[in-house]
């Protein structure tokens, strides 16, 4: 398992190493243009790839519950430790504490850890996450708490999470399934090859803002919302999973998905929507580190 965590990464560290060391000058418009392109373009593409390998399965109707009931959770656990943060570092906090990197580094490392029956829960635990977390819940928070260039009210946010991109390549993705279209040979060839960059690139942006950080005391922030990440979100989810009767594998597949580290979505919003992303980016660092120590913690306390 240390060999296969050490693959993985290892070109993770590299992007985030370009971005800091290589490209830590550059100006602001291009981080900014990295971000932006990863949200309209980038990310949509990346979804309806992931869709088109994907296999929705109608007897796992329970994860999108499983997911909705633990995103609630967390971002009530979250609210109240950062609620005398400033609106702004509210955002960067929740969005930190509550979105986790499912698809690049959970397709990873769960499929590995758990047995192959239990794979389809791995798959729609990550797509739900995506769509219901990072590209739901995650906009309408970067939404709420963002910078806007005129006055917003409550169908301003609506309109944000409505409008999201890769909400809308999740439903052409849904369509495709349903009424079994194929994307000719060419044109799926051409989206999984494009979705190559997407990661890189999105590491690249961590690096690049690694720079930005200038008050590190928000490393008193940022664990926190590791704790609630690593911690709280997975322990939640097999808390519920028992409840409900489910254990061994799909339970430890769905505990492993929950304790991922924090989001690459969640810079990606940040970008979109003016916030800051101090927390965040500590976040990703102490969470990619922490996961070491609890992938162990979840195989004993959550056995197949």
């Amino acid at each position: 398992m240390i060999g296969q965590l050490a693959e993985i990464y290892l070109p993770l560290v590299a992007w985030v190493l370009v971005g800091l060391v290589f490209l830590r000058s550059v100006p602001d418009f291009i981080p900014k243009f990295i971000g932006r392109s990863l949200y309209w373009v980038g990310v949509p593409l990346q979804v309806l790839a992931f869709m088109q390998r994907s296999e929705v399965n109608t007897t796992l109707w329970i994860v999108p519950l499983v997911v909705t009931l633990s995103l609630v959770v967390g971002f009530g656990v979250a609210w109240l430790l950062c609620r005398n943060l400033p609106k702004a570092e509210k955002g960067d906090f929740l969005l930190a504490a509550i979105l986790g990197n499912t698809g690049f580094v959970g397709l990873a490392i769960t499929p590995s850890l758990i047995d192959q029956s239990a794979l389809g829960w791995v798959v729609l635990f990550s797509l739900s996450h995506n769509v219901i977390g990072s590209y739901g819940l995650g906009v309408a928070i970067a939404s709420f708490y963002g910078e806007h260039s005129k006055q917003v009210n409550w169908t301003t946010h609506l309109k944000s999470v409505i409008t999201t991109p890769a909400l809308w390549a999740f439903g052409l993705g849904l369509y495709l399934q349903i009424h079994q279209i194929e994307l000719s040979a060419s044109v799926s060839n051409y989206l999984q090859h494009s979705i190559q960059i997407v990661v890189p690139l999105a590491l690249l942006l961590v690096g690049i803002r690694l720079k930005s950080i200038k008050r590190w005391e928000t490393l008193t922030h940022a664990l926190p919302a590791t704790a609630v990440k690593l911690l709280l979100l997975p322990i939640g989810v097999g808390i519920i999973l028992g409840m409900l009767g489910i254990t061994n594998s799909p339970r430890l597949a769905m505990v492993l998905e929950a304790g991922m580290p924090t989001a690459l979505a969640g810079v990606i919003l940040a970008e979109e929507y003016n916030l800051p992303v101090d927390i965040m980016i500590l976040s990703i660092a102490l969470s990619s580190i922490g996961i070491l120590l609890t992938i162990p913690l979840w195989l004993w306390l959550f056995p197949a």
